[in-house]
């Protein structure tokens, strides 16, 4: 099963971004915003990989979205934000887990107040980039 061709995410003010997909393969696909250019792009790629054997196999998924612009001087400069899961194959850790941990990641980044209308604050994602921890 795959996401759809098409996908639309919300900005942090709500507003509608939309990427439509590039390509696809055996390990995953690429989007790109359809409001930037193929010079200046912003893209959305969703990887999948499997390590390990038996008890100690572990499933990763990668979100990695990048928004790329060019400097006074015309060389790309890319901003780049990686979200990734791994997740052993055995039963000790479940879906739920997996989603509560999500929750509690969304919930730090938009200081508890994300919804359809966008991140309604940003004091932690500001805090993590000036370095704090």
């Amino acid at each position: 099963m795959s996401f759809t061709d098409t996908l639309t995410l919300d900005n942090a003010t709500g507003v509608d971004t939309v990427y439509n997909l590039q390509g696809r393969d055996l390990t995953g696909s690429t989007r790109i915003n359809v409001a930037t250019t193929a010079t200046e792009p912003s893209q959305l790629i969703v990887k999948h990989s499997k390590s390990g054997v038996g008890a100690n196999a572990v499933d990763r998924h990668l979100i990695q979205l990048t928004k790329q612009l060019n400097d006074a001087e015309g060389v790309p400069r890319a901003a780049i934000v990686n979200f990734t899961i791994a997740v052993p194959r055995s039963s000790t850790i479940t879906a739920a887990m997996v989603y509560d941990i999500v929750s509690n990641l969304i919930d730090l980044i938009s200081d508890g107040t994300f919804s359809g209308s966008g991140i309604g604050g940003t004091t932690n994602l500001a805090a993590l980039l000036r370095g704090e921890s």
